[in-house]
């Protein structure tokens, strides 16, 4: 599936819009002024440039909700998910809200400077005991400052009404990889499984490729990126590369608001090595060879253009439609991402 996705994605960039470009068919990508569906999604980052000496400032919070297990395509109940290992305690829901914010700076108007930092917060419920008696639930939580990343933005191509940008971030390991909390099935304060951990902690690089076009009274796009972690962390793993993809079609509602929808399809690997402190805990969610998996994603926008102020508010709520995991493993329920954008 993924390798279809690319060949569809490298066959976009080839398409043209045909006939003469009315006034609002250019590509809208150096201002919030003209159209209200100028930018991409708010879920899409690295889809636009500015003006030289253009700065802009986003602030995005992103919620996700995971809440059954599956074991390839197929969904597990609770108490078959524990006989899967057989494990003594299995994940039964997990909730991550991320809060993020990025500059860009363009030092030309074909070549911008990006930099992001993110702070994440996780909670994951669980069961235990053998046959998973009621009563036996325990939760944990973790907080924290996740990875940084800095890279560039460059127009490899455009047209009056469409435009091709390439991008490449530097990931940094800001991230600390030592999250504890209580786990009463080992007995007290120990390290949390890898989910509960708040980032990569490796050096890691990630291209990025993203073509747009503007058309009368509508507009579309496709990004791909891929993520490479380029050495062990501190505690002695590196989780596996990531594959995303994504499609979007958004067309404006009136001056200021448009809507869009966006197809997201996501690939990523299991862990390689191990972190000893984690290894040993009697749940799925410690087991290095059942973090791996892809998953499609439909997701709804809204996106609102203020007048004349260079503003953006932003929202997006997906829905996963299908994945298939490396299990057991809690597979995605929903996402919400609110943004907002200043540029001047």
């Amino acid at each position: 599936m993924k390798n279809y996705l690319n060949f569809l994605f490298l066959c976009s960039l080839s398409s043209s819009y045909g006939g003469e470009p009315s006034d609002q068919s250019v590509a809208y990508s150096t201002c919030f002024c003209g159209r209200p569906d100028a930018l991409a999604p708010i879920g899409v980052m690295g889809d636009h440039l500015h003006p030289q000496g253009g700065l802009m400032v986003s602030a995005r919070t992103m919620w996700m909700s995971m809440n059954e297990n599956y074991l390839g395509a197929n969904t597990l109940g609770d108490l078959q998910a524990q006989q899967v290992g057989p494990f003594g305690v299995v994940p039964t829901k997990m909730d991550m809200q991320m809060d993020m914010v990025s500059v860009m700076y363009s030092f030309t108007d074909d070549l911008s400077l990006m930099a992001m930092i993110n702070h994440v917060d996780f909670t994951m419920d669980h069961a235990f005991g053998m046959g998973l008696p009621e009563g036996n639930t325990f939760r944990t939580t973790s907080s924290g400052w996740g990875d940084a990343s800095i890279g560039v933005l460059a127009r490899l191509s455009s047209s009056q009404n469409s435009e091709l940008i390439g991008g490449l971030n530097l990931l940094l390991p800001t991230a600390e990889l030592d999250q504890t909390d209580l786990i009463p099935p080992a007995g007290g304060i120990r390290r949390l499984p890898y989910p509960m951990q708040l980032g990569h902690g490796s050096w890691g690089i990630a291209p990025t490729l993203t073509y747009t076009q503007h058309r009368e009274k509508w507009s579309y796009g496709l990004q791909a990126k891929k993520q490479w972690l380029l050495h062990d962390n501190s505690e002695g793993y590196r989780r596996g590369d990531r594959f995303e993809a994504s499609a979007w079609i958004a067309a404006p509602i009136d001056t200021n608001l448009s809507a869009s929808v966006r197809a997201s399809y996501s690939h990523w690997g299991n862990i390689e090595g191990k972190d000893p402190l984690i290894t040993m805990l009697p749940v799925p969610t410690a087991r290095e060879n059942l973090r791996g998996g892809e998953r499609l994603d439909l997701i709804a926008g809204l996106s609102y253009a203020f007048e004349e102020s260079n503003t953006r508010l932003a929202l997006e709520v997906g829905k996963s439609v299908w994945q298939d995991l490396k299990g057991p493993q809690l597979g995605s329920d929903y996402t919400i991402q609110l943004g907002l954008q200043y540029s001047w």
